[in-house]
Order: structure tokens, then C-alpha cells, then sequence
């Protein structure tokens, strides 16, 4: 199949973008013929993918690529009118050159701010866009709940969403998995500067929470140099052992091993509008594998009232310590064959 992939493909990688990439990098596997139009502020480290900077350069983009394609796939946090905007036209598009389309919302804060959608032009645009689209992926059952309220027809689907890791990821990563093949536990911080709300956090669960020595933190950095954060950290008279890594949060392979080994990942917000939140909020998942696919099936957003770093580091502190008790099961057949036969509209 020919497949048009829209969405975040670009850093700073986070569960977002490292989907998006490995499902991409899993049809190509797979024989199928994928163009990519990265949608991210950041440009994505691959040549080939489309950049688009402004709403005309998107719509100009859009209309090339989509001739010719079987499918048009648009992955968003988008919620706010521009990129509900760009969703509508994508989807419009893709129908006008008879692809299949396919929406995917991926979960953050989707569950508050999809209800919240004005009715002078939010909720048009979804009804509009959900309307003219074969399916709407859903990757949670709260983001479902949500988004079937603008249910105009049966073409939903709960599909959970997924990092896939294939033997050439796990390859280019092969430095930071030998750095963490002895541990039984890893949390990775994901897209930490300073100052922020994350690295607070970071400094707090560092200071008042020894790191058991089978277990590993890694803090995928955007400061520059990444080695300020960790000069900050030891300003505070934290002990850096080797069980603390520091890495580049656009370093895509080093980014993807370390998730590819995490029990507990933290990171700011990325979805539309994430520049208001910030200061003051953070997600946080406990994951679950299933062979070479990890999932992210439950998740918490902590949103900072006064000073709560040691709050959220106790917290985490207790994730850390406590067994994750009765996790979902998950079966490989929810994820990226599911995907492929809705694309063959094998319903």
C-alpha cells in the first residue's frame, strides 16, 4: 500500500513521535510505501520527510502528497482551531483523492479539552472531520468515551497505542541497552530543562529517594549542553552514580532504548497549547510489554498547586517500590495488525 503519514515525527521524542516513527519504520518493513508530513515545530532528523512551517505550506504539501495514495493518516494532539483545522483539511483531502483516512488521537488531555470544543467552530470542526474520515483510532478508553461524542456514524476504534522495537532500532541502541542490561527497573525523564517543573521533580526524587542499584534513571535532556543539567543536579548535592545516564533528547536511538527497557516514564506535556502547561504540569505512564511492542496503558497528569516536587517524587517513589498489581493484558493482535487490516478495510 501507499500510506501518508501526518503527524509529530520530529524531536524532541517522546511516546508521541517514537509511535508515530516505529509504526512508520514497521510498514516499510513490511513492503508497504510510506511518505511522512512532520507536523512538529522541530524538524525531523530524517531527509526525506516533508517539513511544513506554516498553514499554507501545509495545505500546498498536503495536496502533493496525497495523490495517488491508498491511505491518508493523520496522527494528533492537536485541539486547539488550527490544528483541528489542518485535521479537517487533511482528512477532506485524503477523500477528495479517494484514499481510505484515518485519524488517531493520541490521549493527552483529549479527555478535558475535547468536551471543552467551542460550538462556534470546535465542535464543527470534529463533527466535520470524524464524519468524512473511515476510522478514528482512539488509543485509550477515556479518550473513546470522549471523542464518540461526535460520533456521526459507527467508525471507531479502540486501538491501544503502541512503540514498536525492531531489530535494527534495537540494534542502533545497543550502547544504552548494555548500559541497562543489569537493571530491574528504569524510569526515564523524558525532555527535561531547566528551570522546569520536571527537572524539580527530577532534583527532589534524586535528593530525598537513594536509587536502588538495580535501578537506573535516564534523563533524555533538550538543555544545551546536555551536561548543565547534570552540573545543576550536583550543585544540589545530588550523587551522580552510574545509575543515572544522561542523554540527548534528539538522539532518536538512545531515546528509543531507553524506552524500550522503562518500567515508569515522565516528561512534560506535548499536545497543542503545551507551552501554557508547562511550568506546572507533567505526565507520567507505567508501561506494559507484549513481545516487541511496548504499551502505555494507565497514566496520571500532575498539575503543580504551590510546591509539590516532593509530593510527585513520593509518588513516584511508591510506583517505583510498589508492584504494579493487575495491569491489562494486552495482546499484540490490538495493535499494528489491527492498524494494517483497518487499512485494508478488513473491519
Amino acid at each position: 500500500m501507499r500510506i501518508l503519514l501526518i503527524g509529530n515525527f520530529g524531536p524532541h521524542y517522546e511516546e508521541e513521535s517514537l509511535h508515530n516513527i516505529s509504526f512508520m519504520k514497521k510498514l516499510e518493513t513490511d513492503g508497504h510505501t510510506c511518505t511522512v508530513i512532520n507536523t512538529s515545530e522541530h524538524p525531523a532528523t530524517e531527509n526525506n520527510f516533508i517539513e511544513t512551517k506554516s498553514f499554507f505550506n501545509f495545505l500546498t504539501a498536503l495536496i502533493k502528497a496525497s495523490r495517488n495514495q491508498d491511505v491518508v493518516h493523520y496522527f494528533t494532539k492537536g485541539y486547539l482551531r488550527l490544528g483541528l483545522l489542518n485535521l479537517m483539511i487533511a482528512i477532506f483531502v485524503g477523500t477528495l483523492f479517494r484514499a481510505r483516512t484515518f485519524i488517531t488521537i493520541h490521549s493527552e488531555l483529549f479527555s478535558i479539552q475535547g468536551q471543552m470544543r467551542s460550538s462556534l467552530g470546535g465542535r464543527q470542526t470534529l463533527f466535520a472531520a470524524f464524519r468524512m474520515a473511515n476510522k478514528i483510532i482512539c488509543s485509550d478508553k477515556d479518550t473513546y468515551d470522549v471523542a464518540t461524542m461526535y460520533m456521526q456514524k459507527s467508525n471507531f476504534e479502540l486501538v491501544p497505542s503502541f512503540i514498536h522495537f525492531s531489530d535494527e532500532i534495537t540494534k542502533a541502541g545497543k550502547v544504552m541497552l548494555e548500559n541497562l542490561k543489569d537493571m530491574e527497573k528504569v524510569i526515564v525523564f523524558s525532555n527535561v530543562l531547566f528551570p522546569s517543573f520536571t527537572f524539580d521533580i527530577l532534583n527532589k526524587f534524586l535528593t530525598d529517594y537513594p536509587i536502588p542499584s538495580d535501578t537506573a534513571i535516564v534523563v533524555a535532556v533538550t538543555e544545551k549542553p546536555a551536561s548543565k543539567v547534570k552540573q545543576l543536579l550536583e550543585v544540589e548535592g545530588n550523587k551522580i552514580g552510574a545509575n543515572l545516564i544522561l542523554i540527548d533528547a534528539d538522539d532518536l536511538n538512545s531515546v528509543m532504548a531507553a524506552h524500550s527497557r522503562a518500567d515508569i516514564i515522565l516528561r512534560p506535556l506535548s499536545c497543542e497549547g503545551s507551552t501554557y502547561f508547562e511550568p506546572f504540569a507533567i505526565s507520567i505512564k507505567r508501561t506494559v510489554r507484549s513481545g516487541s511492542y511496548l504499551y502505555f496503558p494507565n497514566g496520571l497528569l500532575f498539575i503543580k498547586e504551590g510546591d509539590t516536587s516532593e509530593m510527585c517524587a513520593c509518588i513516584i517513589n511508591t510506583l517505583l517500590c510498589v508492584e504494579a498489581g493487575q495491569l491489562p493484558e494486552i495482546n499484540d493482535r490490538d495493535s499494528y495488525p489491527r492498524l494494517v487490516d483497518l487499512y485494508q478495510g478488513k473491519d
